[in-house]
């Protein structure tokens, strides 16, 4: 049984809890560092494809901000610079080798001679904190060769890296004598459709990388970019020409719709008169990002040559499968047809001799000569050429499912008066996302910036530095805990426990926070805990999440994420002692804090959302 599960057997009976909501300003109670007493504002943007960093000195302009350029990295590449590809590779023992660009070219040089049995390359791997049930410190990542390593360790390869090397060019700009780690605030975004166990490890895996939680806040990736979208004057992309999009005034309702590698994040936003933002619907989007038609192409390939060629390739050639990953990656991003509107792809040699051995056939030969691919695709020399038709095709789920999400905010009364939908992230450069969007929203502004892929990174920058400029969110969920109390008329007799012969409902849902509420920032609210033993110095409560603003059983609809710890130290009070437990829901985190009723003395109370095996 893990410690959870036994935590969850202790935490069944004696609870008794009274919750009140407590508004508060936006800086009391607000447990995220003050960034005014910073030098530096760091951020990462950790993607799914691509990761960067920026920063800038608080004392400099707000527009003077040091974005990192991997063009030393990217060698002759023409994917982006500033961001690097969210690849990591460690040696056969664990230690870290490279990263981004650099680590994609070590290893296809390693997988070309031979040797990748001694080396673990990860890619792709953000994705798992989105789909992962029951995340915990030892969940764990599958290599390209199939070997598997603990997740955590990965994450944190990665930022440490980030980190590492960022301060080496703030040292570099002669104020490392004047730098300390409390002199940097650390921003690291995350995608505002997570789940709080996500949003824990990854604050976990940045703290285990060297960044004292003290000193680090967690930035929604579509909130950073539409604080970007607020503050600043931005280029537009207008057709050929270029045009500006002044600065939001108050009563601006906007929608910003950030188009990641993985996911795709969508907010809507209201600024108030004291010019800081509203969030006016919960955060929402799904998996729809760029990967998927990345997905799309790589499956239309497999099916040309065959599932087992494929497998083949990636096991025996795994150099030559990462460059087929690399090119449908670039042609996405930079997708133009030639003068017969083709779209072509390089295949690699070793996947044509595959083919052709396992065949007794040339793939071009048997490419032009099936009806099947007839107006469709076509091979010459070592390119797939694909019909724009076929192409359009390969984008139709990703954009199906995110035209249909917008379409279902703007028909929620509270989007009412909402006329700028503002694309941002990567995948938003791509031109059949940009124009079926215009196409289907005609009688709205719709908004590109020509920087959209570093909008999050950006507005992360400007969000440490002013925290505050979001006064209100939405909760995605309703939070509660599980809670034992007298068994009432209509409670299911499954829950029903009798102790003692009196008769006890053991699987309440306390509803601290609902689906769709509003909280100011710093907002709390407020719970009673009191210990099931005389002498218990730590009382565990179980912490729940629903979809259901009107959830009132722990069932099937709902389920466990967590466990929050009171320390209880005094036990002279035994039963009839209470701890005044507060929670934030306002914040970009779900914070705790704790104060002893009879002796007003702090207490210490934490929230732990993984799983610990």
């Amino acid at each position: 049984m893990s410690g959870l599960e036994e935590i969850q057997q202790s935490a069944m009976s004696g609870l008794e809890e009274r919750v009140k909501h407590e508004a508060i300003s936006g800086a009391e109670g607000n447990p995220d560092p003050d960034s005014s007493s910073k030098m530096i504002v760091a951020a990462m943007d950790f993607g799914t494809t691509y990761s960067g960093y920026a920063f800038k000195f608080r004392h400099e302009a707000a527009k003077k901000m040091y974005i990192k350029s991997w063009n030393k990295e990217a060698g002759s590449s023409c994917l982006p610079s500033e961001k690097a590809p969210t690849c990591v590779l460690l040696r056969g023992n664990g230690e870290f080798k490279s990263f981004g660009y650099q680590a994609e070219t070590e290893y296809s040089e390693i997988a070309s001679d031979g040797l990748e049995e001694d080396w673990h390359f990860f890619r792709h791997f953000k994705m798992l904190l989105h789909s992962e049930e029951g995340l915990s410190n030892e969940t764990t990542l599958t290599d390209s060769r199939g070997f598997k390593m603990p997740a955590l360790d990965i994450f944190t390869h990665c930022i440490k890296y980030m980190k590492d090397d960022l301060l080496d060019i703030v040292k570099k700009r002669n104020v490392d004598n004047l730098l300390t780690d409390d002199n940097i605030l650390w921003v690291l975004t995350v995608p505002a459709i997570w789940d709080e166990p996500a949003k824990q490890f990854m604050r976990e895996a940045a703290e285990k990388a060297g960044i004292d939680g003290d000193n680090l806040v967690l930035a929604l990736e579509p909130e950073a970019a539409s604080v970007y979208v607020k503050e600043m004057n931005v280029e537009v992309q207008q057709e050929m020409n270029q045009s500006r999009l002044s600065a939001f005034s108050p009563g601006t309702k906007y929608m910003i719709v950030d188009l990641g590698g993985g996911t795709v994040d969508v907010t809507v936003r209201e600024v108030l008169d004291d010019r800081s933002l509203r969030e006016i619907t919960k955060a929402s989007g799904g998996a729809w990002g760029g990967l998927r038609v990345n997905q799309q192409f790589y499956q239309y390939i497999e099916g040309i040559v065959g599932k087992e060629l494929m497998e083949k390739l990636k096991e025996e050639y795994p150099a030559a499968h990462l460059d087929l990953e690399r090119e449908i990656e670039q042609k996405k991003r930079n997708l133009q047809g030639d003068e017969n509107k083709k779209i072509s792809i390089n295949l690699p040699g070793e996947l044509l001799d595959l083919f052709e051995n396992s065949k007794n056939q040339k793939l071009s030969d048997f490419v032009n000569s099936s009806d099947h691919y007839k107006g469709k695709v076509e091979m010459r020399h070592e390119k797939l050429r694909f019909d724009l038709s076929v192409t359009f095709s390969m984008f139709k789920p990703a954009v199906d499912s995110i035209l249909h999400h917008i379409g279902e905010l703007l028909s929620d009364s509270v989007t009412s008066g909402l006329q700028n939908i503002m694309l941002v992230g990567g995948f938003s450069d791509s031109k059949i996302i940009q124009r079926t969007v215009k196409e289907r929203f005609k009688d709205l502004r719709v908004v590109i910036p020509q920087d959209a892929g570093l909008a999050v990174l950006k507005g992360a920058v400007l969000y440490g530095e002013n925290p505050l400029i979001v006064s209100e969110r939405v909760s995605r969920f309703t939070y509660g805990t599980k809670q034992f109390r007298y068994f009432l008329d209509g409670d299911p007799s499954e829950f029903r426990e009798e102790v003692g012969g009196v008769p006890y409902c053991k699987n309440v849902f306390n509803v601290l926070a609902k689906s769709g509420q509003t909280f100011r920032v710093g907002q709390k609210v407020n719970t009673e805990v009191s210990p099931i033993i005389p002498d218990m110095t730590r009382m565990p409560v179980i912490f729940c999440q629903s979809n259901n603003p009107e959830q009132k059983y722990v069932d099937e609809s709902c389920k466990e994420i967590g466990t929050l710890l009171v320390d209880m130290p005094d036990t002279t009070g035994g039963l009839d002692r209470i701890v005044d437990v507060s929670l934030t829901f306002g914040d970009t985190e779900v914070h705790v804090t704790g104060t002893d009723r009879s002796s007003r003395k702090k207490v210490s109370v934490s929230i732990d959302l993984l799983r610990r095996n």
